[in-house]
């Protein structure tokens, strides 16, 4: 099977799961935020030194990478890893191929912790909503989520500090998420801290 194939293959395979097996209340980690992790992912690839084939698999990695969510919350990863090793034997990809997919989806257990370039474009890829202008709609659909799932709730200004917190501290990998997605998220903590709750 031509990697090209298995790409469309996995989109498929992804989006009829998602469909079939997500919570409803999965209010931001659902099909939506994994179409958008892949076309962020396929932004920061457009941006960096790698090759076809290494795209293809960050692109499969970013497809499956919540998959999990399916079946599990906490620790969703794992099943993740599992759905797309499964799925990748059955399509009979070598161990090799696997590893570096599954690699891929491990690094964006937070804290994060890539160990090379593919995992680090999918950790950026992840949180590229970080950068986005959309970023506090997108945020209070995650605080949604939390309030339903994990039984989290905040005031608006603990939310809001949780926030800045947040994009303060985390660091971008790749150098595209370095140099242009650090630039926007700046620009976000800023309209944060601009409209901090009194």
């Amino acid at each position: 099977m031509s990697k090209a194939a298995l790409l469309r293959d996995a989109e498929t395979y992804v989006t009829q799961l998602l469909s079939s097996q997500l919570s409803a209340d999965m209010h931001f980690h659902n099909m939506v935020h994994t179409r958008r992790v892949v076309a962020a992912t396929k932004d920061i690839v457009a941006h960096s030194p790698i090759s076809k084939s290494d795209a293809r698999i960050v692109e499969i990695a970013a497809w499956f990478h919540d998959t999990g969510y399916c079946y599990a919350y906490a620790g969703h990863e794992d099943s993740s890893i599992a759905i797309a090793a499964t799925f990748l034997t059955q399509q009979g990809m070598d161990e090799g191929f696997i590893n570096k997919v599954t690699g891929c989806i491990r690094a964006t257990q937070m804290p994060q912790n890539p160990q090379n370039l593919l995992e680090q474009i999918l950790c950026d890829a992840d949180l590229y909503h970080l950068s986005v202008p959309e970023y506090t709609e997108r945020s209070a659909l995650l605080r949604r989520e939390w309030a339903i799932r994990l039984k989290k709730a905040y005031t608006d200004r603990e939310w809001t500090q949780s926030n800045i917190s947040l994009l303060t501290h985390h660091t971008y990998f790749t150098n595209y998420g370095k140099t242009v997605l650090q630039k926007r998220k700046l620009d976000n903590i800023d309209a944060l801290l601009a409209n901090f709750p009194k």
